[in-house]
């Protein structure tokens, strides 16, 4: 099955922010925020994390 690179960087955002609020919740990281920027186009992905109320 061939994707194109906007197609896999969709794919691969959604796998980030998964495994992202997964380990907060493995360690207990109530406060964290986790804000993601991607353009599927150019095939970039951000990622920001800070707490609430310090943001």
């Amino acid at each position: 099955m061939e994707i194109t690179i906007e197609r896999f960087t969709e794919l691969l955002d959604e796998k980030i922010f998964e495994l992202a609020k997964e380990m907060r919740d493995e360690y207990g990281l109530h406060n964290l925020v986790i804000n993601q920027d991607s353009n599927f186009v150019n095939g970039t992905i951000t990622v920001r994390l800070s707490e609430k109320g310090k943001e």
